[in-house]
This record gives structure tokens, C-alpha cells and sequence, in this order.
């Protein structure tokens, strides 16, 4: 009986499916800072089913706001927890040294452990290079470059954007310093706030996120007109629409950002392993959604994270002076 008993354990563990390996984190929460609907947000929702099944557990995603990257830097390094976030705008305030509208803090108090990026692991990135764009209001007498640069260099032109210090920082800085021009900013934190500027006439253009100007799943484009968008090269989606290098005849200026993932400090190369891991079949998964052109969805692991930050941060220093 013994016997027999212990031929049908063995039979039955056949069919069942390979454990993870026992260092496996028994869930996974991924602290978001900006908010349901925001872009990582968005990037999230679409890796999140394939994590489930590569982790075999719920995901857990908790929206922590400007104690996002504190709250991950106490968080144990044991592979349980980590962070997404909108990579150029976290080294623009870590750069500048400010905080920033809608944007995790990354100063640290006399309680609370560092939380700037160097201080944490890289695991992966979770995106391709993804582009602003500079819009105006659909009825705007501004139709193209041309328009909008005479406009700048005649009056003060107002511009709505999550502030200096966020992904917009760079673009803008880039167009003050080819137009050789100061802009009136306008602060709004969020996509709906910059569109309620622009409706109110509470700005002349702002910058929203190119992906989020395009049209989805049956929902109207937002009622705006792209003037240029700030990637090397033209949106897939946006041919009509040229590239802010293009429009003043100088490569070397354009710069995106990136969606990407961090764990605590002292995270071990296994967590790190199996996290890239799961992360990189989760992506596989998110591919095959409608959504994952339009948000670029691409997962690279922790050495090209690293390489994304090193280029970053060479973009960041020419423009510094003017994101304050």
C-alpha cells in the first residue's frame, strides 16, 4: 500500500506544473507615481496579466505619489517589490535637484533612505523611446512651425506643461534655446489639466505625451493640433507631423523617454535574474495587445536601462541651465 501510495504522489506531481524556484517571491507590487490612467499606468496594465502567469500570484499595484521612490527605497530587497516609472523625468529632478508636479520626490528626509535612482537596482526597461509632442488648440491661427516660431520670437507665448522638472523639461528647454525665446509656463499636472488650459485659452500649446494625442479604441484623438514631435524620427502614426530636429535643421535634438523598472537597493543578481525574466515574458504578452504599438511597448533588461540613463543624462547636462 505504502508502495502504491507513493507511485501515485509521483504520478500525480508529473502532472502537475514545475514549481518556481524557492527563492520566488510569493507576489509582486509595483508602486506606480502618478496616478490611475497615467502612462505607467497604462504600461503596467498591459504587462500585468503576463506577470500573473509568469509569477504564478496577483500582482499588486499601489499609486504612491511623491513617496513612491522612498516607499520602494525602505521596501526589503528581497524581489517582492519594485517601481515603474517615467525615467526622464526622475533624472531631470534628481539633476536639477528640484521636486517637481506629479512627479515621485526624490528628496530624501532625515528619515527616510536615499531615493535617487543610482542609489537603487535596475531590473528593465519597459518601453521603447517614446516622444512628446508640441500642440496647439485645434482653432489655434498657429498651423505649423513656422507659425508658432514667428509667434514665440513676437509675443510671450504661453505653454501648459507638468513643469521644467518632467519629460516636457528637455523639449522645452530645447525650443527656448534654438528659438532663442523664454516661454510663460503654465502648470498642469496632468493630460486633462494641460487640455482644460488649452480649452480655457489659459495657454497658447502644451506638451502631451504623442501616443496619448492619437485616437483609441474608438475614443476621438483630444481636440488639438501637433506641430512637432521631439523623437529622432517621425511618429509611425503622425507622418504629416515633423520632428522638432527637422523643423531647425540640427540633428542631435531630439530626446524621449522611457517607461522602466527598479528594485530596492541590494537586490541580489538572482531576484534580479528571475524579475528580468518574468518581466521579459510578461512583455512578450503585452505585445499582442492592440495598445502595445501605441504605447511602445519593447522590454530590455537592466544593461540597456543602464545605457538609456548614460544618454539621458548627456541630454540633461547641455540643456541644464534652462530647466529651473
Amino acid at each position: 500500500m505504502i508502495r502504491l501510495a507513493a507511485v501515485a504522489l509521483l504520478a500525480l506531481a508529473a502532472l502537475m506544473p514545475p514549481a518556481r524556484a524557492a527563492d520566488a517571491p510569493a507576489g509582486l507590487t509595483i508602486i506606480e507615481p502618478y496616478g490611475p490612467g497615467s502612462i505607467t499606468d497604462r504600461v503596467i496594465g498591459l504587462y500585468q496579466p503576463g506577470l500573473e502567469k509568469a509569477t504564478g500570484h496577483p500582482i499588486s499595484v499601489e499609486h504612491d505619489g511623491a513617496q513612491s521612490l522612498a516607499k520602494l527605497a525602505a521596501a526589503p530587497p528581497n524581489g517582492h517589490t519594485v517601481i515603474v516609472v517615467d525615467l526622464l523625468s526622475v533624472e531631470i529632478a534628481e539633476t536639477t535637484g528640484q521636486p517637481s508636479t506629479n512627479q515621485p520626490s526624490n528628496q530624501p528626509s532625515t528619515n527616510q533612505p536615499s531615493t535617487k535612482l543610482s542609489g537603487l537596482t535596475p531590473i528593465a526597461k519597459l518601453t521603447g523611446p517614446g516622444s512628446v509632442a508640441l500642440v496647439v488648440p485645434e482653432g489655434s491661427p498657429i498651423k505649423n512651425w513656422a507659425d508658432f516660431a514667428a509667434a514665440a520670437k513676437s509675443g510671450n507665448l504661453s505653454i501648459a506643461a507638468p513643469g521644467r522638472v518632467s519629460a516636457a523639461g528637455v523639449p522645452l528647454a530645447l525650443m527656448e534655446k534654438a528659438l532663442g525665446v523664454h516661454f510663460k509656463d503654465v502648470a498642469a499636472a496632468d493630460r486633462n489639466a494641460i487640455l482644460a488650459a488649452l480649452a480655457g485659452k489659459k495657454a497658447d500649446a502644451a506638451f502631451l505625451v504623442t501616443a496619448t494625442i492619437l485616437p483609441e479604441n474608438g475614443a476621438a484623438a483630444p481636440p488639438v493640433r501637433p506641430i512637432v514631435t521631439f523623437g529622432a524620427q517621425r511618429n509611425p502614426r503622425l507622418q504629416q507631423v515633423p520632428t522638432f530636429q527637422e523643423q531647425i535643421g540640427k540633428p542631435h535634438n531630439a530626446t524621449t523617454t522611457a517607461i522602466a523598472v527598479f528594485g530596492p537597493s541590494g537586490l541580489d543578481a538572482v531576484a534580479v535574474k528571475r524579475l528580468v525574466t518574468d518581466f521579459v515574458e510578461a512583455g512578450r504578452a503585452a505585445k499582442a495587445n492592440p495598445a502595445a504599438s501605441r504605447l511602445a511597448i519593447d522590454v530590455g533588461d537592466g544593461v540597456l536601462l543602464r545605457q538609456t540613463m548614460e544618454r539621458d543624462a548627456r541630454v540633461i547636462k547641455e540643456v541644464q541651465e534652462l530647466l529651473h
